[in-house]
């Protein structure tokens, strides 16, 4: 059981076909076998029944019968659609073989993060030394066609089944680009990504710089040896970069936090239950109690929003940038007997002072607007230059 807190999905891509159907012709009046039709309304039918029910029919008259297997999924799927909730999700056995690689830093892709607006995927990062990036794909470029298949309207899931591939096949990528007159097409050759999960360098002599990628299960162990090495190189202060970071394990949240709390509550998991809220402590591992300044951008999301909302509330580090995304539910990841897993919301989170970040997000002390494509070369980053600017004063 993982409880995790994610909002974009770490590419480097992964998914299943999520195939649309619609009635081609209704067959009507054609002479079948004698069946005791329920009466609309006449009984309320349970999950069990109306499954049991539904399956009868399938395995009499459809055409083609589903195998049980099949069945089974969409039973499952149908079930956790029905939560309604955005957050929800039915992962067949390769999806979840390919979520769980995805917790553990290493992919078969492409190298890219992706998130939606309104139905249409656009790429969020495009991680340094993959494919995507050697290809030209750039952050905001928006995806309209995978292998010439095209969506009114995309579901992600999909959108990361058909990118993401075995080692060495290729997919190609038709996108949208700002300022480009027609639309641009990639060709690139899936590869074994391994996720960069820190990104370090010292700046001006003094001021350290980590960009963390996603909270897997190494994000507190990789944060803290870039610091190490950092302060033993001769950095006084951090900046800790979190934009475009999707969000992961929520354990790997306080971990994080852990490096530069020394002391309480880290989040308080706001479950459905009252005896099932849970309160998270700082482990008391400090690496450092030097001055911090946080990058957050509409990106950051769930994990992120934990890391900063805290560190705002303890008045630990200053916030630079725009305001996080604002995802502050908990999912968890329930393994099913008959393979695969469902994913679904289990609770809300809550800060150290009980701030409630979902649908709100984090608001930064020092906010900056930047176009999306300027992060990518430093010289255009005034996001990074405001934060190493902050990070000066308190030196």
């Amino acid at each position: 059981m993982n409880k995790i807190l994610s909002r974009a999905t770490v590419v480097v891509l992964a998914v299943s076909g999520i195939l649309l159907a619609f009635a081609g012709g209704m067959y009507v009046g054609r002479h079948a076998p004698a069946v005791d039709v329920p009466v609309v309304g006449e009984a309320q039918p349970t999950p069990v029944s109306a499954a049991r029910e539904v399956r009868n029919i399938i395995m009499r008259e459809a055409l083609k019968p589903s195998s049980d297997e099949s069945l089974a999924a969409g039973v499952a799927k149908g079930m956790v659609e029905s939560l309604g909730d955005p957050y929800a999700m039915y992962f067949d056995k390769q999806h979840y073989k390919y979520f769980q690689e995805q917790t553990d830093g290493a992919f078969y892709g492409i190298g890219i993060t992706i998130s939606d607006r309104d139905g249409q995927p656009y790429v969020v990062s495009v991680l340094p030394g993959t494919p995507a990036e050697k290809a030209g794909l750039k952050a905001d470029d928006e995806i309209v066609s995978i292998d010439g298949v095209k969506r009114d309207k995309w579901d992600l899931d999909e959108v990361v089944r058909r990118i993401r591939g075995e080692e060495g096949t290729q997919v190609t990528i038709e996108i949208r680009r700002k300022g480009a007159k027609s639309l641009l097409k990639f060709t690139i050759t899936r590869a074994r990504i391994e996720v960069p999960n820190t990104e370090t360098e010292l700046v001006d002599g003094a001021v350290g710089y980590v960009r963390l990628y996603t909270f897997n299960e190494r994000a507190a162990e990789d944060v803290a040896s870039a610091i190490e090495d950092l302060a033993a190189k001769g950095a006084k202060g951090f900046i800790i970069d979190l934009r475009d970071n999707p969000g992961g394990l929520l354990s790997e949240s306080v971990e994080v936090l852990s490096l530069f709390v020394k002391d309480g509550v880290a989040v308080t998991v706001d479950a459905r239950n009252p005896r099932d809220d849970e309160v998270f402590r700082v482990s008391g591992r400090t690496v450092t109690d030097a001055p911090i300044v946080l990058l957050v951008n509409e990106n950051s999301a769930s994990a992120s929003e934990i890391v900063a909302g805290a560190l705002q509330d303890y008045k630990r580090a200053t916030l630079v940038g725009v305001k996080t995304f604002g995802k502050g539910s908990v999912q968890q990841i329930e393994p099913l007997s008959f393979g695969g897993a469902i994913k679904l919301t289990i609770a809300h989170y809550l800060t150290p002072k009980g701030r409630l970040i979902d649908k709100v997000g984090v608001t930064p002390d020092v906010v900056v607007k930047m176009d999306p494509e300027d992060q990518a070369d430093k010289a255009t980053d005034v996001q990074l230059k405001r934060a190493i600017e902050e990070l000066k004063k308190r030196l």
